[in-house]
């Protein structure tokens, strides 16, 4: 399977001015949202890590790759003082949360002097079949935030449609986490807090 990833930086992540607020608990869906190709297009385990490149790849050859504007996000959420009472989460709707988390710790995140993992990076990690609300629900309970004060990430609006009627702000990004879904949620999160 030849998949095609563009190599191409990020476009710049805003901090807008008008944040009061941060979000206390950002959440994102792993498959097309953090990473590409999904779980269920792969060949999966074992996966190897070119420790020269960093490429990482499933039983097949297959690169899995994490999306420039997830990996930039995620190390802005984790380092940067405006997200110092934030948290991060991810939500998954697979059957393969082995695979998942298993990926989770070969990608590096975060390279300021000492690498984290995108597992070292996040708080809360609900990996399961079912729906997202439930997802929302066990999130809520293990890290005691209110849905208002989540931001959601996700490739598909039917997850988003139904995350946002518990009062989640919810951003679809089909195809992948980009600088402009980062910059929508920032700003829709901010004006709820209006």
């Amino acid at each position: 399977m030849d998949i095609a990833f563009m190599d191409v930086p990020c476009a710049t992540l805003d901090l807008p001015r008008s944040l009061r607020e941060t979000p206390k608990l950002i959440v994102y869906d792993l498959d097309d949202t953090i990473w590409f190709p999904e779980l269920y297009m792969i060949a999966g385990a074992p996966f190897v890590k070119d420790p020269a490149t960093t490429k990482t790849t499933d039983a097949s050859g297959v690169e899995v790759r994490v999306y420039p504007a997830a990996r930039a996000s995620i190390s802005l959420v984790d380092t940067h003082e405006t997200f110092s009472g934030t948290k991060i989460a991810v939500a998954s709707r697979t059957h393969r949360g082995q695979w998942a988390r298993t990926l989770m710790s070969m990608f590096d995140i975060v390279d300021d002097g000492g690498a984290r993992s995108l597992a070292q990076c996040v708080s809360f990690v609900d990996i399961a079949s079912g729906t997202k609300k439930a997802h929302f629900a066990r999130l809520r309970e293990a890290s005691g935030v209110e849905y208002e004060d989540m931001l959601f990430f996700d490739n598909e609006g039917e997850n988003c449609v139904d995350v946002a009627q518990l009062g989640v702000i919810c951003v679809h990004c089909p195809g992948g986490m980009t600088a402009d879904a980062w910059n929508r949620g920032l700003a829709l999160f901010a004006r709820t807090r209006g």
